[in-house]
């Protein structure tokens, strides 16, 4: 599970801890799923919730990564417009990418990624003068998923402005929610979106749990460790 790190989703990142467990223990009594979940930020996380641990942290100390084979830029890589337009938050979708790439999901487990955010997947465009929204970079997810296997469900939240010191112009979370929605379809997840609520939470969870059922993966993960249980 993924989040957008910027402050906006704290909100969200807080009620998710508050039922995440809930929802795994239905998904274990109703049989439909035993899930192991990762809880990782973009690139920061939220004191006192599950996300205590970003994808580079993960990747790098747990997986031993090598940092030059990771999309995401830290964020003293980025440039000076790059940082502006991400908010020192880093990129969402280079992110996604990252994770379906080195992820160590158990062998003949379903493969599923839930990623929470409000902003465009490249970040570093969202920016209403720079064109259509994450075309690119969700063609890369939807590509990468399928040939790993995995199903990508994406909750769009309602988090305030998608891009730091801009009025998002009409129709640009629309543009915004058809690339969110095309990476769920195309990758057999699910669109959710998201509120900050206990309820919402909850059967979000619940949904993307119990619509995962086992697959062979198509493509191995690098590095996997074939004895994992």
């Amino acid at each position: 599970m993924l989040i957008d790190s910027g402050d906006a989703m704290k909100g969200l990142a807080d009620t998710f801890s508050k039922v995440v467990g809930t929802a795994i223990g239905v998904a274990r009594t109703r049989g439909t799923a035993d899930p192991r979940v990762t809880y990782l930020g973009i690139d920061g996380v939220f004191p006192y919730s599950v996300f205590m641990v970003t994808v580079r942290g993960y990747l790098t100390m747990v997986r031993k990564v090598d940092e030059s084979s990771l999309s995401c830029l830290p964020r003293s890589q980025r440039t000076g417009r790059q940082e502006a337009f991400a908010q020192g938050k880093g990129n969402a979708g280079n992110a996604l990418v990252d994770i379906l790439t080195h992820f160590d999901w158990r062998p003949g487990a379903a493969r599923n990624v839930l990623f929470l955010g409000h902003r465009p997947l490249d970040g570093l465009r969202c920016h209403p003068t720079a064109g259509e929204p994450d075309v690119e970079v969700a063609s890369r997810i939807v590509e990468l998923a399928t040939r790993r296997g995995a199903r990508v469900h994406m909750g769009l939240a309602d988090a305030g402005p998608s891009c730091p010191g801009t009025e998002a112009p009409g129709g640009w979370r629309e543009r915004i929610e058809a690339e969110y929605e095309r990476v769920a379809v195309e990758t057999g997840g699910q669109l959710f979106l998201a509120q900050d609520s206990l309820f919402t939470c909850l059967a979000m969870i619940e949904s993307a749990l119990d619509g995962s059922t086992p697959d062979a993966p198509v493509d191995p993960v690098p590095g996997a460790r074939q004895d994992e249980p």
